[in-house]
Parts: structure tokens; sequence; C-alpha cells
């Protein structure tokens, strides 16, 4: 007859190993990332004689002020999520000077949206675009800023809001992903520690059993 003990310590490492929570789930969401713009940001852009034209397979809605990115891949973890929209973009023209910015990313970890810039002869690759707040808010990056004074001539708009960006995905849970925080189907490690201590204590309670046997029968 197999040993009790045996089985349930065995049963214990299984479980654990089947439930620990992995440090990241990559290349497994999709869905959109929705910048909006605020009336204000629109008003100043439509006042230099700039306008927005999404690119790739963003679109924009003029009514809401709203470019919506699709997500073509990406990582949740631990230290924070990356969502990525290869080939989409948007571009900022005032008719004769283009300057587009494709490739976005969003990193939950950095607080950052990036991508390639591109105008005239320049190429900037992985350029910090905007900056995430707290509460999903977006503020124009002092680099990105300062590549957008030079390409059009303009004031220097380093830390201007322009308005706030938020990331939808569906996951199995069915809930939405927030530009402020994630959701995750990992255990807590608290119930992860409870779940040993049970499966310890019923050890514990075979190798009694199995020891009072023994002695009936010695």
């Amino acid at each position: 007859m197999r040993n009790p003990l045996h089985f349930v310590v065995a049963l214990c490492a299984a479980t654990l190993l089947f439930l620990a929570p992995s440090p990241a789930r990559a290349d497994s969401v999709s869905g959109d990332t929705s910048v909006v713009f605020s009336a204000s940001t629109a008003a100043s852009l439509s006042g230099m004689g700039l306008t927005i034209t999404p690119l790739g397979k963003a679109s924009f809605d003029t009514t809401t002020l709203t470019l919506f990115l699709p997500i073509t891949s990406g990582s949740l973890g631990a230290s924070g999520d990356i969502f990525n929209s290869d080939g989409s973009g948007f571009s900022v023209s005032n008719g004769s000077v283009d300057v587009t910015f494709r490739n976005l990313v969003v990193n939950t970890a950095t607080g950052t949206l990036s991508g390639n810039m591109h105008f005239g002869s320049t190429q900037i690759n992985e350029l910090t675009i905007f900056d995430i707040g707290p509460d999903g808010s977006l503020t124009l990056d002092a680099k990105a800023a300062a590549d957008l004074s030079t390409a059009f001539g303009m004031t220097n708009l380093a830390g201007t809001n322009v308005g706030t960006a938020s990331i939808s995905i569906p996951l199995s849970t069915g809930d939405p992903v927030g530009s402020t925080g994630r959701v995750t189907s990992a255990p807590e490690p608290s119930s992860l520690i409870l779940l040993a201590s049970s499966i310890l204590a019923l050890a514990a309670l075979a190798l009694y059993h199995r020891n009072r046997s023994e002695l009936r029968t010695a």
C-alpha cells in the first residue's frame, strides 16, 4: 500500500506548481488604446493651423476627439504592462509639413506612450511622446515638444496637458484594463499560503493516523 504521506506531499507540490502566478503573459492581449484629446488641445491645434490624422489601422472620432489605436500585441506583468500598436499612429500636419508618429507603445511601468517620429529627413525611434499620469492624463514630453517646435517653428509646448489615455482589453474575466490598473487571474500570495497550510495540515494528519496504526499493530 502506498504511503499516504507521500501522496499528500506530492499533491501539495503539484497544486502549488499549477497555481503559481507567471511573471507575465506575453503577446496575449488585444483591444484598443484610446487617446481622448481635450477641447482646449483641439482648439490650440486648430488655432495653429494643425490637424490630426490617424495612420495605419487607427481611427479618429472628430465628435469625441478620440484616437483609437488597435493593440496588436503586449504583455501583462507584475512590474507593469506593455501594449503595442504596431503600424498604427497619427500625424500632425499644417498642410506643408507632416510629422508622423507610428508603432505606438504604452508602457505602464514607465508611465509613457512612445513611438517612432518622422518629419522631413529626421527619424527618431522609440521617442517618448506623452507622459502618462496616475489618472491617465497625458502631458507632452519635453523631447517630443522640442521636436514639434523645430518641425513647425512654433512655441515649445512641453508639459502641456493634451488629454487622457485608457486601455480596453478583453480578458477571461470580462473586465477591462484601465490606464491606472490591471486585471490578472493569478492568485494572491495569501491564498497560496492558506492552500499550502491546509494541505500540509492534511499531511500531518495522515502521518498521525499512520503512526497510530503502526503502534496498534506493534
